[in-house]
């Protein structure tokens, strides 16, 4: 089987769009990391990326051989991802913390009338088991008077 130059230029151009697209990756992952610093969320995008990544380079890297492992794509997407990390990502880091801050925004403005209405079913909550503990004291007392009228009449 014999392996075109354009062919091996087009995987090679291919491999470094992978890198570059890896480094995006981490990079949204990152800006979910910092602004929740947390370790679980740590280790969860940790391990997304990391699935993610050797998925997406095993993938490629045998659909570009028709199933034979092609071993020069990896470092070629290692390349891909250095330059990317050098070029692209301080760009992106704006971008995604601009995007994180709207969608964390949007999120608290949808999420406002929850409060409110939870707030308000709190509020008649406690209202009515108020409500209810009065009617139970009106009860006993009337139960009360009915017996004490029905003792005296009884007495008298």
């Amino acid at each position: 089987m014999e392996l075109y130059i354009r062919l091996q230029v087009q995987t090679i151009a291919a491999a470094l769009a992978l890198g570059a697209a890896a480094v995006l990756v981490y990079e949204l992952l990152r800006t979910v990391r910092l602004n929740r610093r947390r370790r679980w969320v740590t280790h969860l995008t940790d391990g997304v990326y990391v699935l993610v990544t050797f998925w997406a380079l095993l993938r490629f890297t045998l659909s570009i051989g028709q199933g034979e492992l092609r071993l020069y794509v990896l470092p070629c997407a290692a390349l891909g991802a250095l330059l990317s990390r050098q070029l692209l990502a301080p760009f992106f880091r704006g971008v995604w913390q601009f995007w994180w801050g709207a969608a964390a925004q949007t999120g608290r403005w949808l999420c406002r009338p929850v409060i409110l209405f939870l707030h308000f079913c709190k509020k008649v909550l406690v209202l009515t088991q108020k409500n209810i503990a009065f009617l139970k004291k009106i009860g006993k007392i009337k139960l009360y008077k009915k017996k004490n009228a029905a003792k005296e009449a009884k007495d008298a």
